[in-house]
Formats: structure tokens, C-alpha cells, sequence
């Protein structure tokens, strides 16, 4: 689209809640924005989000880029991403730019 980088990205600003659901419950889509939720342990989120980034091919892609923002910004505020990540200033600046 327009303004996107070469990872699909356009400097937007999002504004992301995180909303604690009950043991569970199953979200269903009916936005036709998704096509279905699936609930995964954190270190499984983080493998996920590193391969997707790594492969070369994105027809099969997990995500939308922007989607894989919004969930490295979650793992970073949650601690499942720390300062012990090799990366991690150059990750929390990405995130925090503007440009």
C-alpha cells in the first residue's frame, strides 16, 4: 500500500489494549478482518514471530506485518522479550520510532 516499506510496513500509529480473557473462552471472528484465533504459550509466539520474519517467501504468512508489531510489542511489555535478547535495543527502537 502506500507508504509501506520493504517489510510491509507504514509508520501508522496504533493504539493497542490488552484485554485478559477468561479461562476458556473462544473468540470467534465475524469481521471477516480474520479467519480464526488460536491461543499459543509465549515461547511458541516468540519461535513464530522469528521464523516468520527469517523466510523469504510470504505467501504464507501467519500475520499481517503490522499484526507482527502489535504482538513483539505485547511480548516486550510482558517480559517474554528482555533486555537479555540479543537485539533488543535495536528491536525496542524500531518499535518506538517514527520513521
Amino acid at each position: 500500500g502506500f507508504n509501506d516499506d520493504e517489510w510491509g510496513l507504514k509508520p501508522d500509529q496504533l493504539f493497542c489494549f490488552d484485554l485478559e480473557l477468561p479461562i476458556g473462552y473462544i473468540p470467534v471472528p465475524v469481521d471477516g478482518e480474520v479467519q480464526s484465533f488460536r491461543k499459543v504459550p509465549l515461547p511458541e509466539l516468540v519461535e513464530m514471530l522469528a521464523v516468520e520474519v527469517t523466510q523469504e517467501d510470504d505467501s504464507d504468512n501467519l500475520w499481517k506485518p503490522n499484526t507482527g508489531v502489535v504482538l513483539i510489542d505485547f511480548l516486550v511489555r510482558h517480559g517474554a522479550i528482555d533486555a537479555n535478547e540479543a537485539g533488543y535495543l535495536e528491536l525496542l527502537h524500531g518499535l518506538r520510532s517514527r520513521t
